[in-house]
């Protein structure tokens, strides 16, 4: 049985369409008898209504589908980067820019908090510590024999193996319109695709089609061949996943 993997795009809080295509795409696995695992591209956080249940959902999928992980997002990284990397006033002024500024006060209503009366400490106390753990051991990027799979993107003209962790959680441009040819096609979240579907362009492929804002989630089923299909599934259609074709970019 060959292995096929599926990216999942930015969720953004969105759990009620990340339900929706966790089982779509088990549906999808079992009718065409194929191994597959989940890769998600981060940003599993904040924005939209229900983080920690999608927390949840990434974290059930991770520990019953070998080879499943989870990219680090900007958005998931920053409650990190401020119990690990921060002290003081620089942690207290980052999680008032992750709170207003960033969407996590709806991370932390979603876990039962006022945002308004949080602090850096009870981020430690009163954030599950399995979900803070899954944060940690998110990876940088995951490679395939066709792709790279990464949150934002990476930087033009610099091997995959000299890539900061930084580029590839926040990149936008030089990546987006690069007009160089990577090592492999880049499949990628973090910036939302101008159409709100996904998107195929000379090196990349988008899949951050806007859950928290468009109602659409997406995600890319890569083939071991390296054949791309996608999936969407969105709140005009909650229930139902299409296979839709890619808007093609210059």
């Amino acid at each position: 049985m060959t292995h096929h993997t599926f990216a999942i795009g930015d969720i953004h809080g969105r759990a009620d369409l990340l339900e929706t295509l966790i089982h779509a795409i088990e549906k999808r696995a079992l009718d065409m008898a194929i191994d597959y695992s989940i890769v998600f591209l981060g940003d599993v956080i904040d924005r939209g209504p229900d983080s920690r249940r999608a927390m949840e959902l990434v974290e059930e999928v991770i520990a019953r589908k070998p080879g499943s992980s989870l990219v680090l997002g900007n958005h998931d990284w920053f409650p990190v980067r401020i119990l690990d990397e921060l002290s003081g006033d620089e942690a207290d002024m980052a999680l008032n820019h992750w709170i207003y500024r960033l969407g996590g006060g709806h991370t932390l209503l979603s876990y039962g908090f006022d945002p308004d009366e949080f602090s850096v400490s009870d981020l430690e106390k009163h954030i599950p510590a399995r979900h803070l753990a899954l944060l940690r051991s998110a990876v940088s990027y995951v490679e395939l024999e066709h792709h790279i799979l990464v949150h934002a993107g990476l930087a033009p003209n610099i091997p995959l193996a000299h890539q900061s962790r930084h580029d590839m959680m926040w990149i936008a441009e030089p990546f987006l319109n690069s007009t160089e040819i990577f090592e492999k096609t880049v499949i990628h979240g973090h910036t939302v695709t101008p159409s709100r579907h996904c998107e195929k362009a000379r090196h990349r492929i988008g899949i951050d089609t806007g859950a928290y804002a468009t109602g659409r989630l997406s995600a890319a089923h890569i083939h071991p061949d390296g054949v791309v299909d996608f999936l969407e599934t969105s709140t005009t259609q909650l229930g139902a996943v299409q296979v839709v074709a890619p808007h093609f970019v210059s």
